[in-house]
């Protein structure tokens, strides 16, 4: 049988084997993401923790070690939580793969849908006195230069929400669980270069916020890049910076 080239047969072996692995039980759980975020911030944060100490020394081995110790529980939290979600509350899991036209549409709504709700909701932050006085000035007492590990220094509530920004659409929409994995795993990787300190070579800075973009915004004055994402919502509003 003739595949449409839209339509490549790659996909179908990349999903029956990440439900060989995982298991449709998992897979089937709404909230499977998780594993995917905490993964990618595992795997990344010692990535780069390696960099900031035994190579730029930007950073103590103390202060990285223990930052990957506490990430940890947060990583076994994630496979608890997918044991305590009643089983009354799972979605559909598709004996297909998408399409890769449908896969790349899925993901890049997903890109976009976050990247404005996160611009919108970064705004609120600034924009409002109480906000910004009982949340998000934690954020902003991280010194530079910025790690890995800073975006991950905020308040819990802030942590929420824009964990809410991020993840209602694909919820919502009930993307393909493919596709809601490599929106997780991307999603954060591209939050945490963004908050790690490097100018990456080869790192499409045009489309995706980069760290020397977000070093603006952490450089006092008027507030600029807001997005951690795209670079969508700053150019659509005003507020892009190039740095």
């Amino acid at each position: 049988m003739l595949h449409n080239p839209l339509d490549p047969p790659l996909l179908q072996p990349l999903w029956d084997a990440l439900v060989r692995l995982v298991g449709v039980d998992a897979l089937a759980n709404p909230l499977f993401f998780v594993v995917a975020v905490m993964t990618t911030v595992v795997v990344a944060g010692l990535g780069f923790s390696i960099v900031d100490v035994f190579i730029t020394r930007k950073q103590r081995l103390r202060e990285a070690a223990l930052y990957l110790l506490i990430t940890l529980p947060g990583y076994l939290a994630a496979f608890v939580l997918l044991q305590l979600l009643p089983a009354c509350v799972r979605v559909e899991v598709p004996t297909s793969a998408p399409t890769l036209l449908a896969f790349t549409r899925d993901l890049v709504l997903c890109l976009v849908v976050g990247d404005l709700l996160s611009y919108g909701w970064h705004r609120i932050e600034h924009a409002s006195r109480f906000v910004w006085r009982n949340v998000h000035h934690v954020h902003h007492q991280v010194k530079r230069p910025l790690t890995v590990w800073s975006g991950f220094y905020v308040h819990p509530v802030e942590s929420l929400c824009v964990f809410i920004t991020f993840y209602i659409y694909p919820l919502v929409a009930g993307v393909h669980p493919l596709v809601f994995v490599a929106y997780a795993a991307a999603n954060t990787f591209i939050t945490m270069v963004t908050h790690c300190g490097y100018d990456l070579p080869l790192f499409p800075n045009k489309l995706l916020a980069s760290a020397p973009m977000h070093e603006l915004h952490h450089g006092g004055g008027k507030p600029t890049n807001f997005c951690v994402l795209l670079t969508l919502g700053d150019r659509l509003f005003g507020t892009f910076k190039r740095p």
